[in-house]
């Protein structure tokens, strides 16, 4: 699958570029031309009668050899000072030729008497000639890269389901939907984010258009995406930005609503959400919210210190049957509260003893049991949600940064990869990815310490792999609510 340009480059970036270099080439143009004809004239001792030769030809050499090398660049993307002065060397190297070298060539191919171009048609020919050039050439090397989607051959106990290849960075974020089947990508380039939704099974990809509501360099913290979540039911994006959440149907992404919400959202079951209060840069506790997605009418608010400024990822996590939320009071507490969040209420609290440093949480694919990967004392704890205690440690060598439970195992993150083990000894079955088969083979591909996503059904995994793209994997059996 290939991405073709499209309505939103051309209008983005190819149209504002065009007409930039239309007006600058008109303004050199006309004035090189005239001095170059002037001079012309005085060392033929006659009148300036090819001016109108000289400033068309000055125009077109602006155009095509002044501005287009640079303008064609990826880097004229670029914002900042250092980017203003790569285009003020750029233009003082390339902008003198085109318009001199322009108009002498204007004034031989259409000054000279016998020159066939000197007819409206001719003229009006090259000058349309010289845009679609350069409409091309901006279409083709401003355009973003081929996505593509690589289905490979599944073996092993946890198959490579498909390779997403052609992104320019890490990605921000990423999200999947409840069966795994479709991938959210939330990517930046050049400065400017964009959300990338990926159907693993038929290969498609849709780009979100109206991803911001202002005008690129006029986003405020309500626009800037930290983010994604799918609905339940797939039909919705979630995004969240630090002071805002909105709530997107899919396939367009107009958002639906926006709320009063910030950093993170986790779509729940019966039609609620769950999201931070926005980021505001307050003392204040950073709560978390419950909405109803259907009204965008606040429901309710939880107690709770949450902070995403010093960390990437939340200790916070989701029963598989999207009924349940597990948190801390704080991320440095020793409690941990789980919220039935349909019913509105509490159903237990774990007291961890001591201020250990919580680093991530998860539910077991029965939502009876949740994982506590710690920063002190031993690394994964299982607790028994209905009598509250903790039930046993797993022995880790290394703290676990990302925590997630399937059928197959729990998968930690750890030493650039993804170690599954098993929940009741704490034994390694598997490595993701996995090693090479030789010793001379290549080394294991290393992960990022950046997103991962899970889909809601626990068997479907993603994570990026730098330099390689996004892999998924099949993680586990598909688990569904009763």
């Amino acid at each position: 699958m290939t991405l073709v340009p499209d309505l939103d480059t051309l209008l983005r970036l190819v149209l504002p570029k065009l007409l930039f270099m239309t007006v600058l080439s008109a303004v050199v143009g006309g004035v090189v031309g005239a001095v170059v004809a002037g001079i012309v004239a005085l060392l033929r001792r006659s009148r300036p009668g090819a001016m109108g030769p000289a400033v068309w030809g000055s125009f077109l050499g602006v155009l095509l050899v002044g501005l287009l090398p640079i303008e064609a660049n990826p880097a004229s993307l670029i914002g900042g000072p250092y980017a203003g002065l790569w285009f003020l060397s750029m233009a003082l190297l390339f902008v003198p030729v085109g318009a001199v070298g322009g108009a002498l060539l204007g004034m031989l191919a259409i000054g000279h008497p016998r020159a066939r171009l000197r007819g409206p048609r001719a003229l009006a020919a090259l000058t349309l000639g010289a845009y679609a050039l350069s409409a091309v050439v901006l279409t083709l090397t401003l355009s973003p890269p081929a996505i593509t989607i690589r289905t490979p051959q599944p073996g092993g106990p946890f198959p490579l389901l498909a390779e997403v290849s052609g992104l320019e960075s890490i990605p921000s974020h990423l999200a999947l939907s409840g069966d795994g089947r479709q991938l959210a990508v939330l990517s930046v380039r050049y400065g400017r984010q964009q959300v990338d939704i990926l159907d693993l099974t038929s290969r498609q990809q849709h780009r979100i258009r109206n991803l911001h509501g202002k005008p690129e360099g006029q986003q405020t913290l309500r626009e800037i995406l930290s983010t994604l979540a799918f609905t339940v039911d797939g039909k919705e994006l979630v995004t969240a930005a630090l002071q805002q959440v909105q709530v997107r149907p899919l396939p367009a992404g107009r958002p639906r609503l926006r709320l009063d919400g910030g950093s993170v959202a986790y779509p729940m079951a019966a039609g609620r959400l769950v999201t931070l209060t926005p980021n505001d840069a307050s003392p204040a506790p950073r709560n978390l919210q419950v909405w109803d997605l259907a009204s965008g009418r606040r429901l309710q608010a939880m107690p709770a210190d949450l902070n995403t400024v010093e960390r990437a990822t939340l200790p916070v996590a989701v029963s598989p049957d999207r009924r349940l939320l597990a948190f801390p009071l704080r991320v440095d507490d020793d409690r941990i509260e789980v919220w039935d969040i349909p019913q509105a209420r509490r159903i237990t609290t774990l007291e961890l003893g001591r201020r250990v440093g919580l680093l991530a949480l998860a539910f077991s694919p029965d939502g009876r049991q949740l994982a506590v990967a710690l920063g002190q004392g031993p690394p994964i704890a299982i607790w028994d949600l209905a009598t509250a205690r903790r039930i046993r440690s797993l022995d880790r060598p290394q703290p676990v940064q990302q925590l997630h439970w399937t059928t197959e195992g729990l998968l930690a993150s750890s030493d650039g990869g993804y170690r599954v083990l098993s929940p009741q000894d704490g034994r390694v079955l598997h490595m993701l990815p996995p090693a090479a088969a030789a010793p001379s083979g290549p080394a294991r591909p290393v992960l990022s310490l950046g997103p991962s996503a899970l889909s809601g059904d626990r068997s479907t995994f993603a994570v990026p792999i730098p330099g390689q793209g996004i892999a998924v994997w099949r993680v586990g059996r598909p688990v569904t609510a009763d």
